[in-house]
């Protein structure tokens, strides 16, 4: 690696570290006075609290790095033009990309990260924050593990409703079991109670109806052994997970519960995408931010923070602007996540185009 862009990485991984931990120190500043009454009303434990606000940092990391990313962009290229290397590396036959190319490849690796860290360690954060909330600190019952109208899908792909589960003693009361191919419903079992004996589950008092093509065959039991059925108890006191919180796996489980049950996966389907979609603001908001602080005008701290403030709010503007839309239907789930990214990536191109490279 070539000494200017070893300089160009260290100062642009130092300032995107001060950013972030400017922002987590200000973000959980700002949610302590907001919900110190609340915790000395609970009689909230240190631990309580630390616990909450760890899980909380999750979120906040997530939220603030394309701000940051921008930030420490600005900062680091606005250094660089302000003291005259920038130009002294264009009028030595420099090209903008070939100066900055540490960071847009460090930007892709970040869109990357991010997508993994919204589909593995977001939704696990978000869950045990809310148990903290509301358990722990409010003593509000566990919601958060239900016991009723169960949803869940098998690892063989079987879609399985509880109407009641019992913990203590793993056994389920109304129990429906949907096999399917494709969108194609190919048996049904539906029974008053089921329990775990010996590894497997046994059914009772229900029937069993197979469907092939227009035919239908019923079959009513007393008790069946269904040794077939790859799910085991522990699946159906999993975390109840709000559809804001869920990854993209959920969400399409979700998607498929919901059409199967007759009902409108809309915003699940637009969750998909904008959970797509948001990550690549890390790699579009470097583009852009490296193209403003190469312009003419030097970049001081003042402008930075400005220039950051105003693509930032405008980029989330347009991203929950579209999601809003997409959620009420009033645009396709592609258009409504994407519309932001797309704009915003024009505008650079169009900057790029203009600017010193």
């Amino acid at each position: 690696m070539l000494i200017i862009h070893r300089h160009l990485l260290k100062s642009f991984l130092r300032n995107l570290t001060h950013t972030m931990m400017g922002a987590l120190i200000l973000f959980t500043m700002m949610d302590l006075l907001d919900h110190m009454t609340s915790f000395m009303d609970n009689d909230a434990t240190v631990s309580m609290i630390a616990r909450y606000y760890v899980y909380k940092a999750v979120w906040i990391i997530d939220t603030v790095l394309p701000i940051a990313m921008l930030m420490a962009t600005l900062f680091t290229l606005g250094g660089m033009a302000r003291y005259l290397e920038l130009t002294a590396l264009f009028s030595s036959g420099w090209s903008l990309m070939k100066v900055t190319r540490p960071l847009v490849i460090l930007a892709v690796i970040t869109t990357f990260l991010s997508l993994g860290w919204r589909e593995y360690v977001l939704p696990a954060a978000n869950i045990n924050r809310n148990r903290v909330w509301e358990v722990e600190i409010h003593k509000n019952p566990d919601r958060i593990r239900p016991t009723q109208h169960i949803s869940i899908t098998g690892p063989e792909g079987r879609l399985y409703h509880a109407r009641k589960f019992n913990p203590n003693t793993n056994v389920i009361t109304g129990l429906k079991i949907l096999t399917r191919q494709g969108s194609q419903i190919t048996e049904r079992i539906d029974a008053a109670t089921a329990f775990w004996d010996n590894g497997h589950w046994t059914l009772t008092d229900g029937t069993r109806r197979i469907f092939i093509g227009d035919e239908e065959q019923i079959m009513v039991f007393e008790k069946m052994t269904a040794k077939d059925l790859k799910i085991d108890p522990k699946s159906f006191y999993r975390d109840r997970i709000r559809q804001e919180d869920m990854n993209i796996r959920q969400l399409q489980e979700h998607v498929t519960l919901t059409r199967l049950s007759g009902g409108d996966p809309t915003t699940a389907l637009v969750d998909i995408q904008f959970n797509l979609a948001f990550p690549l603001v890390n790699l579009i908001v470097v583009l852009m931010g490296i193209v403003l602080a190469s312009g003419p005008r030097k970049t001081t701290v003042a402008s930075g923070f400005g220039l950051t403030l105003l693509v930032s709010f405008g980029f989330y503007l347009f991203m929950n602007f579209g999601k809003a839309l997409g959620h009420n239907g009033t645009l396709s789930p592609m258009v409504a996540a994407w519309t932001g990214n797309v704009v915003f990536f024009t505008i650079f191109l169009i900057m790029f185009l203009r600017a010193r490279r």
